[in-house]
């Protein structure tokens, strides 16, 4: 018997292939908060993730930290993110009287073998992005996660950006009609020598790093692709810092592209899809700055034009302000919650999880693809 069956204030579940959870319809539990700790301070989302979570009182209890080591713990002890926190070992973490929720926030290679562990003990799950280098690794925990009912949410955080819902929401209603274009890119500027040479030790560089995230948004816009194309531009320092991935569809192409040379990157970080009857522009995909005077998020900012008007858009060019959740990952955090209190279905099966891993580790180059 595991940790998970005695936790008497679990949420009752139902895992099937299609869901993680319960059903949609299924009555809430009482209102309650999760007691969540994390583990890891060295990914690159792991003290903002700490940040956001303590923005959620609401929702969770914040058990404590544990860093991969006394040495990692030393250097990030003084976050203003962790300062307030009670530092643990892994083991004395885990063995948290009522702990119900991980935060995986390891270095990117100890992701996979640290979410293991925790499913394991049938602790629901946020794992950071990607979800290792390789494939037979990350089947092995899903079906860890899937034998124990645990709860996986990786760390794809635009799968809660409004902007890219109204995209999936354009393409999946018809509005733009056949999809023939899709072009993304997640650029950057990085010249640190330092933050190079550790992204360096990683196929694919910013592909795998950064591009995860757009890759993750067409699997779940068009499904698997035929075909994976990769096209990278080496820097002499190792980096693969010009890349492009290429995914073929029975009509549509969709091309990725991370460029860690990009001045003002974020900024000019872009998604614009194209079909026979409407197109979608986003530009950035992402917004940090606030507006001086009301010191809110700028909104984002698209632009949609359809051929034909529908039940919320009339025919012609919309521009559109999207506002934006005041924290990048606060919407992630809210759904898990929800999920492990049986308010809302998680609607990405462990088989889509599975794809989307799959199509990154192409997209990057550590896999050939096959359908």
């Amino acid at each position: 018997m595991n940790r998970r069956q005695f936790l008497s204030a679990s949420a009752a579940a139902s895992l099937g292939s299609a869901v993680l959870f319960a059903a949609e319809d299924a009555p809430p539990e009482p209102f309650r908060k999760i007691k969540i700790g994390q583990i890891g301070v060295r990914h690159e989302h792991a003290s903002g993730k700490m940040t956001s979570l303590k923005l959620l009182p609401d929702y969770y209890e914040i058990v404590g930290i544990a860093a991969e080591s006394p040495e990692w713990e030393e250097k990030h002890k003084n976050y203003s993110c962790y300062k307030d926190l009670t530092w643990a070992s892994q083991e004395k973490l885990l063995a948290t009287p009522g702990l119900e929720a991980v935060a995986v926030e390891t270095e990117m290679t100890e992701l996979i073998p640290t979410a293991k562990r925790c499913a394991e003990l049938g602790l629901h799950m946020h794992v950071d992005k990607p979800l290792g280098q390789n494939l037979d690794e990350c089947r092995e925990l899903l079906d860890i996660c899937r034998a124990n009912n645990v709860i996986m949410q990786p760390g794809y955080m635009f799968r809660t950006n409004q902007a890219f819902r109204l995209a999936i929401k354009a393409v999946q209603s018809g509005w733009l009609g056949e999809i023939h274009d899709v072009q993304a890119n997640m650029n950057r500027n990085d010249v640190d020598p330092g933050f190079r040479k550790w992204l360096a030790t990683y196929r694919g560089g910013g592909m795998y790093d950064f591009g995860s995230h757009l890759v993750d948004f067409v699997v779940e816009l068009l499904g698997a692709p035929n075909e994976i194309s990769v096209f990278e531009r080496p820097d002499p320092d190792g980096l693969s810092d010009n890349t492009l991935s290429v995914l073929l569809y029975d009509k549509a192409i969709a091309s990725l592209r991370v460029t860690e040379r990009a001045i003002d990157g974020f900024q000019n970080r872009s998604l614009s899809i194209i079909g026979n009857k409407g197109s979608f522009f986003l530009l950035p995909l992402e917004n940090f700055s606030r507006d001086p005077e009301t010191g809110k998020t700028v909104p984002l900012k698209v632009r949609l034009t359809l051929a034909e008007g529908n039940d919320e858009y009339s025919q012609g060019t919309h521009h559109l302000e999207i506002e934006p959740f005041e924290d990048r990952y606060i919407g992630q955090l809210i759904d898990l919650a929800k999920f492990i209190r049986g308010e809302k279905a998680n609607p990405y099966s462990f088989e889509h999880e599975l794809l989307v891993q799959k199509t990154i580790l192409a997209a990057s180059g550590y896999i050939p693809w096959t359908n």
